[in-house]
């Protein structure tokens, strides 16, 4: 969905009228097309998501504990102050871990792959 209210914005914004039901269901389909011709195309793209994954895991896992104890300010080495500190740095190493395996996985199964011919 934030991607299909992406498009509708674009063309709002370029055009400076609302986004028509028609051209709506056609954006969605011509998306929808794309993706699966990429994800035919390009067999490999289901290992990228661990790669992805892991480069996004911190947004949810480690950003918010430090940006909590910087508005916040907490007693330092309080109980808060500890727990956030350690679960911003337990994000940040899953994250890591995460990223490894999703190189480790890219490269295992790059060369096995063939073009056009999904498994």
């Amino acid at each position: 969905m934030p991607m299909f209210d992406e498009l509708e914005s674009i063309f709002t914004k370029r055009m400076k009228k609302p986004c028509q039901w028609w051209l709506r269901i056609i954006l969605r389909a011509v998306f929808g097309y794309g993706v699966f011709f990429l994800a035919v195309a390009i067999p490999s793209i289901g290992s990228v998501g661990g790669l992805v994954g892991g480069i996004s895991l911190p947004v949810t896992l480690a950003y918010p504990c430090f940006m909590w104890l910087k508005m916040k300010k907490p007693k330092k080495y309080g109980k808060m102050w500890y727990l956030n500190w350690s679960l911003g740095i337990t994000g940040l190493i899953l994250s890591v871990l995460f990223m490894a395996a999703g190189v480790f996985v890219i490269k295992e199964n790059d060369s096995k792959f063939e073009w056009f011919k999904p498994k």
